[in-house]
């Protein structure tokens, strides 16, 4: 597989995830309850980063990606998912799901200076 094919395929996971998190802020931000539909990727993504040590190896770098933003430990995950999954979100867990949005972001700006040569 070549260099530019694996980069694609991270950029694409990150894309993903970064979508997920931007549609809940979008609708937090709004004073919309999140759908579950809406809310499941973000779930399952945040559910991973509590066990990740079991999470894929693109899940543990995000994870390290995100903590270099700001420390989100096992503890806050773990409310941050209970808020979610109660349809609440408290102002910390808007600002930690911005955190993560904005890393993720970053990430994908990256990656794409690498698919294009750069």
């Amino acid at each position: 597989m070549s260099e530019k094919a694996i980069f694609t395929g991270g950029y694409q996971n990150v894309r993903d995830y970064a979508e997920s998190v931007d549609r809940v802020l979008l609708d937090l931000k709004s004073g919309a309850q999140p759908s579950e539909e809406t809310l499941e990727p973000v779930m399952q993504f945040l559910g991973a980063l509590q066990e990740e040590r079991s999470a894929s190896q693109h899940v543990q770098f995000l994870g390290v990606l995100w903590r270099r933003h700001g420390q989100v430990g096992k503890a806050r995950l773990a409310r941050m998912t209970s808020e979610l999954r109660e349809h609440r979100a408290s102002p910390d867990t808007v600002h930690d799901l911005e955190t993560l949005a904005n890393a993720l972001d970053q990430e994908r700006a990256e990656i794409l200076q690498r698919i294009r040569g750069g």
